[in-house]
C-alpha cells in the first residue's frame, strides 16, 4: 500500500558512498539520559461499551474517531502530541546526519515506466531538488525531454501530486489526475499537447483507477463514486464506469457500466490496443473478481463474461493483451500460483492453456510481437522470462539480482519491451529488451552517491511454525560481521495477497550505511507462493502471520545478527496491523515498534473509509466465529497493564482517506496510558498528508528520519560522520 522518499540536503558529506566508503560509523551507545520529553497529552477515558453476540467490549477512546478536519478536540490532542513527538525526536543524536544522507539519496533522479505513442515516450520524472514528479515527453529514447505538467505550479507548498495519466493513441491529448494533501480523491483534466493548454474537461470523485482512451481519441473511459457525505471518512459504493466526450461537461458523460445488485464490487476498465474489446475486471477488491468483455464493433453487443471454469470465491482474472479476437488472460480459476489462457471471442468457451501453472506465482505479463514476458515471483523476488508463442520455448532474462520488476510496457519496435528494476542497493532503472536478441540495454539509469557493490543481500527461507516458508531477505553494508548485537529493523507487510519484493529505498539504506541490518519478510497472507500462501495468512489463519513475522526476528537473533535489544519491527498500512499484533504477542521481542499508517482497531475497521471491504481478508466482527480472533489479535484491544512494551513510534496522516486516522490515535492513547512510562509511545500526524501516495520528498524525510534516529536511539546505535 506507500513508497519511501527523501529531501536533497548536504550531499557533499556523503561523495564517499560512491567510492564504497563507510560514512556512518556505528557504536553500541553508552548510557546515557533519556532525551526531555515531558508528559503525554491528556488523554480523557470517555467509555462506550459495544456488544458483540453477548460479549461487552469497552471502547474508552472513541471520541478520537471524530474526523479530524471537523473536530476541533481532536485537532487539539494531536497537536500536542506532535508537539511531545517533535521535541523527543529533535533531540536525538545523530539526526542531522541521518537527514543528510537520506536527503543525498532522495535526490537521485526517479524516471517512471514509458508509455509510447508512435515516436512520442511519455514517462513521469522527478529531478533532482524537486518536490514531486512531473510528466515529461521525448522523441523516442535519445530525444530532448520536455516537462509537459509540473506538479510545482499546482501547490506552493508542494503537497498537489501527478497521479496517473494516459495518453491518446495520436499522442496530442493527456488525461491526467491530480492528487492533494495525499488524498486517495483525484480529479481529471486533459491536456493538449499541440497547444500546451489545459482544457476545460474535469473529472471528479475517481479513485483507485486510472482513465483509458478510445480508439479514435474522442474521449476517455473513467471509473467513479458518487459523491460521498464525508470526503475523507465515508466508505465508497456504487462505483460507475463512464466515458467522457472531449469538451463535454461532465455531467453529460455516458455510463457504460453498474452493478447495483453489489454495490461493493470496485473494476478496472481497459481497452484491447486495437479499441475493438472493452474489458471490465470487477468483483471485492483483492479476490473474487470476474473479467467481462464487450465487442465494440458490434453495435448493441452488450457485456459478456469470459467463463474460464467453476467459479472460486478469491479467484482473480486479468486481460493482458490482445491479437485479433484471440484475448490473453491471467487467471487463477484452477491455478493457485496462476497461468495463462487465451479466449476466442468470437466462439466464448473456446478456451486453451498458453501458460500452464509452476511451481512459483505467475505475477505478469505482457504481449511482445511473437513473443509473451512473463513475470514469476520467486522465493520472493521478481524474475523474468521470455515466451515464443509459436513454440513455447522460454528464456531467462538476467536480471541484477533480488528485487522488484515493474513498469512492463511496449516499445515502438516490434518484438521489444520495456521493463524497470530496483533492488536494496539499485536504483530504479529502466531497461529495454529485444526478445529476438536476448539482450537488455539500459536506457535510463539514474546517478547518485551510492554504490551498489558495497552491500550484500542474503535470502534465506524461514520455516514458520506452522510450516509455512517465509522468504527473508537480510541486508547490510559488506562486511559487517555477525556478532549477535547489530542494530536491525525487520520490515513486513502479510496480507492481501500483495507481495512486495525488495527494491530500492533511501530509508533502508540509510540504515545500512549507519552500521545496520535491514530485512525483509515475505510473510503468509502476502500470496508469495500463490493463492494458498495468501489464505494461509487471512481471516482465522490472520495470527499466522503475527508469529511468522516472530519467527523471522527469532531467525535473526538464533543466526548470529542482532538480539531483542538491537531489534526493531517496522510496517506500513496491513504492515502497520502486522507490527502491532507482532508486538502485542511478543513484546519481548523487539526494543522499538513503528507501525505506520496501520489498520489497529480491528472491532470497529470496518466503520470507517473503505474497511467494509477489508471483511474478506479479516473477517467481519460481528461474525461469532471470527469476533474472538480478530479481538484477540486487535492491537488495540490486546494492549495490557504489566507488560513491557517496545518503544513506539506511530504514525499517520490528518488525510488518510485509506486507513482512517482514528486507528493510530486511538491505540496511542491506550499504549500511552499502559505501557512502561520508561519507553516512550510517541504519535506523529503529519497535517496534509495521506496514506503515503503523493507525499512530498520533504514529508517523506521527514518522516524517514524520525523512525531513523529513534531506532537508533532504542537500538543502542550512535551516528558519527567520518570525514
Amino acid at each position: 500500500m506507500s513508497d519511501i522518499s527523501m529531501l536533497n540536503r548536504r550531499r557533499a558529506l556523503f561523495l564517499g558512498v560512491a567510492t564504497g566508503a563507510g560514512l556512518l560509523c556505528p557504536a553500541v551507545a553508552a548510557a546515557r539520559p533519556e532525551p526531555a520529553w515531558g508528559l503525554y497529552p491528556p488523554t480523557p477515558m470517555e467509555p462506550v461499551i459495544d456488544l458483540y453476540g453477548e460479549v461487552a467490549v469497552e471502547d474508552p477512546y472513541r471520541w478520537l474517531e471524530a474526523d479530524i478536519r471537523t473536530s476541533e478536540r481532536v485537532q487539539a490532542w494531536t497537536t500536542a502530541q506532535n508537539a511531545v513527538s517533535d521535541a523527543y525526536l529533535e533531540g536525538l543524536d545523530g539526526r542531522e546526519q541521518i537527514r543528510a544522507r537520506l536527503d543525498a539519496l532522495f535526490d537521485i533522479e526517479t524516471i517512471g515506466p514509458i508509455a509510447t505513442a508512435g515516436e512520442a515516450q511519455f514517462f513521469m520524472r522527478r529531478a533532482r531538488g524537486e518536490e514531486q514528479s512531473s510528466l515529461w515527453v521525448r522523441h523516442g529514447e535519445t530525444g530532448e525531454a520536455r516537462r509537459l505538467l509540473d506538479p510545482a505550479q499546482w501547490s506552493a507548498a508542494g503537497t498537489a501530486a501527478l497521479a496517473g495519466y494516459a495518453v491518446s493513441p495520436d499522442g496530442r491529448y493527456v488525461a491526467y489526475a491530480r492528487q492533494d494533501a495525499g488524498s486517495d480523491w483525484r480529479v481529471w483534466r486533459v491536456l493538449d499537447r499541440n497547444s500546451g493548454q489545459t482544457l476545460a474537461d474535469a473529472i471528479h470523485w475517481n479513485k483507485y483507477s486510472n482513465a483509458f482512451w478510445a480508439a479514435d481519441g474522442s474521449g476517455f473511459y473513467y471509473a467513479r463514486f458518487p459523491q460521498p457525505d464525508a470526503m475523507f471518512l465515508s466508505g465508497n459504493s456504487g462505483q460507475q464506469l463512464y466515458f467522457h466526450r472531449l469538451g463535454e461537461p461532465q455531467d453529460a458523460d455516458v455510463l457504460i457500466y453498474e452493478d447495483k445488485a453489489n454495490p461493493d464490487y470496485m473494476f478496472i476498465g481497459q481497452l484491447s490496443a486495437d479499441g475493438r474489446y472493452l474489458l471490465i475486471n470487477t468483483g471485492y477488491a483483492g479476490g473474487g473478481l470476474t473479467l467481462l468483455y464487450k465487442d465494440l464493433s458490434q453495435a448493441g453487443s452488450d457485456f459478456m463474461p469470459i467463463d474460464l471454469g467453476p467459479a472460486e470465491p478469491l479467484a482473480g482474472n486479468y486481460f493482458i493483451g490482445s491479437r485479433g479476437a484471440t484475448l490473453y488472460v491471467l487467471t487463477s480459476v484452477g491455478a493457485a500460483n496462476w497461468r495463462l489462457v487465451s479466449v476466442d471471442a468470437e466462439h466464448p468457451g473456446e478456451n486453451k492453456e498458453v501458460v500452464p501453472e509452476r511451481g512459483f506465482p505467475l505475477r505478469g505479463a505482457l504481449l511482445a510481437g511473437d513473443a509473451l514476458i512473463l513475470k514469476y515471483l520467486t522465493d520472493g523476488s521478481d524474475t523474468l522470462v521470455s515466451r515464443s508463442l509459436r513454440n513455447g520455448r522460454e528464456r531467462a532474462i538476467s536480471l541484477p539480482g533480488f528485487g522488484v520488476v515493474q513498469g512492463l510496457s511496449r516499445a515502438a519496435q516490434p518484438g521489444q519491451i520495456y521493463y524497470q528494476y530496483s533492488g536494496f542497493a539499485q536504483p530504479l532503472t529502466t531497461y529495454r529488451y529485444d526478445v529476438a536478441r536476448r539482450r537488455s540495454v539500459v536506457v535510463d539509469k539514474p546517478q547518485g552517491p551510492i554504490d551498489p557493490s558495497a552491500y550484500q543481500v542474503e535470502r534465506v527461507v524461514v520455516t514458520a511454525r506452522d510450516g509455512n516458508r517465509v522468504p527473508l531477505f537480510i541486508a547490510s553494508r559488506k562486511g559487517l560481521a555477525r556478532r549477535g548485537d547489530a542494530p536491525t529493523i525487520l520490515y513486513g507487510y502479510g496480507g492481501f495477497g500483495a507481495s512486495y519484493p525488495p527494491d530500492f529505498r533511501p530509508e533502508q539504506v540509510t540504515w545500512m550505511d549507519m552500521g545496520g541490518v535491514f530485512a525483509i519478510a515475505a510473510l503468509p497472507g502476502d500470496g508469495v507462493y500463490g493463492e494458498v500462501s495468501h489464505r494461509a495468512g487471512m481471516l482465522a489463519n490472520k495470527p499466522a502471520v503475527f508469529d511468522a513475522f516472530n519467527d523471522c526476528a527469532v531467525h535473526l537473533i538464533a543466526s548470529g545478527y542482532t538480539r531483542p535489544e538491537r531489534l526493531a519491527a517496522f510496517g506500513y498500512s496491513n504492515g502497520g496491523l502486522l507490527v502491532g499484533g507482532a508486538v502485542a504477542r511478543r513484546p519481548d521481542l523487539y526494543a522499538a515498534a513503528m507501525p505506520t499508517v496501520g489498520v489497529l482497531d480491528m472491532l470497529r475497521f470496518t466503520q470507517f473509509t473503505n474497511g467494509r471491504l477489508w471483511v474478506r481478508e479479516y473477517g467481519d466482527p460481528q461474525d461469532a466465529a471470527l469476533f474472538p480472533i480478530l479481538h484477540g489479535y486487535s492491537p488495540y484491544h490486546a494492549a495490557v497493564r504489566g507488560r513491557r512494551y517496545p518503544a513506539l513510534l506511530i504514525g499517520t496522516g490528518d488525510t488518510d482517506d485509506r486507513v482512517a486516522p482514528m486507528h493510530s490515535f486511538k491505540y496511542a492513547a491506550r499504549l500511552q496510558a499502559l505501557a512502561d512510562p520508561a519507553r516512550p509511545v510517541l504519535l506523529t500526524v503529519d497535517k496534509d498528508s495521506g496514506h503515503g501516495a503523493g507525499n512530498s520528498r520533504s514529508k517523506t524525510a521527514k518522516s524517514a528520519a524520525d523512525r531513523l534516529v529513534f531506532a537508533a536511539r532504542h537500538l543502542g546505535l550512535t551516528v558519527d560522520a567520518l570525514e
